[in-house]
């Protein structure tokens, strides 16, 4: 018998095989299949070389995996904390993908009012009257201070004039108490807190009264003037009196005030009133004005 060299492999084999053992073998071995021939060096030899790699693998991997284990045991706390990771475990009934419970409401807390303007922290001052002792008793009582004599009720004016339909201003200083005013006639003028309206032509007298007071304001209204309906008549129209004589001259029909005059007072004079007193002989015409009406009376001195 020859031998034939495998131009693939390399091996020398009889040349009674058609093809070369050597590489049948080793494709068997790689498929797993069974070999033909079950002995040879060369075939024991793969064998144990594909057996033995198998196993160095499995060995190391082992080795490996106790290497870790037992530095975990030792050392995992520490490399832990050097690292940063968080070492504690999850509790079992925990789900770390569960959403945190909703967040218990806050109570509103009771809004307090704004300080009013200029207003501090502090404390408000007791009021006068209410001042307590700070070692806890009442506060000793204040005397009580007599306020100031005001001083005699006057006005701003005691006389001026306006027109018909105009207004004018009077003002009080010193009296006591609330002042109260009135005006002589109000159909030539009237008065509220002090405030004249003209009304009508005339003369009318406004009075301010505080307490026991009074003070008057002669007030001239210019314009029309202003005529009573009322019937008015004197109660004497024609006298004669003698030396020492007075006599009082008074308008029926209304209330308002007259204003008095005497043609000659040589022979008699006249007051606000209507007093007549006799100053000589002769003759003299008395009038009274009052409510836009002139009324006479003859007056003869003996």
């Amino acid at each position: 018998m020859n031998n034939r060299q495998c131009p693939k492999c390399g091996e020398e084999y009889s040349d009674t095989y058609r093809t070369c053992p050597f590489c049948e073998e080793e494709a068997a071995i790689k498929k797993g299949k069974p070999l033909r021939r079950r002995s040879g060096k060369r075939v024991e030899k793969r064998q144990r070389d594909s057996s033995g790699g198998a196993g160095g693998i499995m060995l190391l991997l082992t080795g490996v995996i106790i290497l870790g284990v037992v530095g975990y045991v030792f050392f995992g706390e520490q490399v832990a904390d050097a690292m940063g990771i968080r070492s504690d475990p999850v509790q079992a009934d925990e789900d770390p993908a569960a959403d945190p419970p909703p967040a218990k409401p806050e109570e509103d807390e009771p809004a307090q009012p704004d300080p009013a303007p200029g207003s501090t922290d502090q404390p408000a001052a007791p009021a006068e009257g209410d001042q307590t002792n700070p070692s806890g008793g009442d506060a000793p009582a204040q005397p009580d201070v007599p306020p100031e004599p005001a001083g005699p009720l006057t006005l701003s004016q005691t006389s001026f004039s306006i027109a018909a339909g105009e207004t004018a201003l009077l003002t009080t200083s010193g009296g006591a108490g609330e002042v109260s005013w009135s005006s002589s006639n109000e159909n030539i003028a009237t008065v509220e807190g002090g405030s004249v309206t003209g009304k009508a032509g005339g003369t009318v007298t406004i009075t301010a009264t505080a307490g026991e007071e009074s003070v008057a304001c002669t007030v001239t209204i210019t314009g029309d003037p202003w005529v009573s309906s009322a019937k008015l008549s004197l109660n004497k129209t024609d006298f004669t009196f003698g030396s020492s004589e007075t006599v009082q001259l008074k308008v029926k029909g209304t209330d308002s005030p007259a204003v008095w005059s005497s043609a000659n007072t040589a022979v008699a004079t006249v007051s606000e009133s209507g007093l007549v007193k006799w100053a000589g002989k002769g003759t003299t015409t008395v009038t009274a004005t009052v409510d836009g009406q002139t009324l006479e009376c003859i007056v003869r001195g003996k």
